[in-house]
């Protein structure tokens, strides 16, 4: 009976050993993990529809040219061009500044 107990004694204590050392390593692991940065992006300015980096007057000749246009008609999905890197095509509908689904003064007013 004595000797039972005596190896439960010893059972326990070699368990709380091995917690406490696999705490301690835990603690070193969680320590030593890089926190990741988060790096913001810069907000994208919707007004320069040609992508070339600043709203400039070759965007506002884009939405000028193109009033007059509503979503329901068949110019709303015509292709005005590329940006300026050539990847993407430019469509009508991205003239749309305010999104109310006509291409009017207010949108040019709003290529700044």
């Amino acid at each position: 009976m004595v000797r039972k107990a005596n190896s439960m004694i010893i059972g326990v204590v070699i368990g709380i050993v091995v917690l406490g050392i696999l705490g301690y390593f835990g603690s070193q692991l969680l320590r030593t993990t890089p926190q990741s940065t988060v790096i913001p992006t810069p907000p994208v300015n919707k007004a320069d529809i040609d992508r070339s980096g600043v709203a400039d007057e070759g965007d506002r000749m884009l939405v000028r040219n193109n009033i007059g246009c509503e979503k329901r008609n068949p110019c709303w999905n015509a292709t005005i061009g590329k940006t300026k890197d050539g990847d993407n095509p430019l469509y009508v509908f991205d003239l749309d500044m305010d999104g109310d689904g006509l291409i009017s003064q207010k949108d040019v007013d709003l290529v700044k």
